[in-house]
């Protein structure tokens, strides 16, 4: 691994973390700056949000997170995208609906005038197979 993709890991190893807190406070203005124009935040409950939808939520309270936690995080890096695999413990209240959620989820950056951003999110839950 050269210093160049070790320097990119590290960058949006940062990202990640500042959007994850951001998406804990509710802090809408730094998600705004992390978040592409024409993002597709595909929760997994299966509905997806656009850019504007997705912050609507977040400022309307529709989307309430309340603890995450990550893990198995790992990221690869082909030019100017970015994929970050993880495994996510989520709570949230959805519409006032306290969830538990334990998800797999791909989250997709790209990197457009020397700035990263997130473009895509996939989720869904994570499913033990039983013996």
């Amino acid at each position: 691994m050269t210093s160049s993709n070790t320097s990119i890991l590290d960058e949006i190893a940062a990202l990640e973390d500042a959007r994850y807190t951001a998406m804990l406070k509710g802090d809408v203005a730094t998600l705004e700056r992390l978040l592409h124009p024409v993002l597709v935040y595909m929760h997994s409950s299966g509905v997806a949000d656009s850019k504007a939808s997705y912050l609507s939520g977040l400022r309307d309270g529709v989307y309430n997170y309340q603890h995450i936690e990550r893990a198995d995080q790992k990221t690869v890096v082909q030019g100017d995208t970015a994929l970050v695999f993880n495994r996510l413990l989520i709570r949230i209240k959805v519409r006032g609906v306290h969830k538990e959620l334990d998800n797999r989820a791909v989250a997709v950056w790209l990197r457009d005038s020397n700035e990263w951003r997130l473009l895509g999110l996939q989720s869904g839950p994570t499913v033990v197979a039983s013996a």
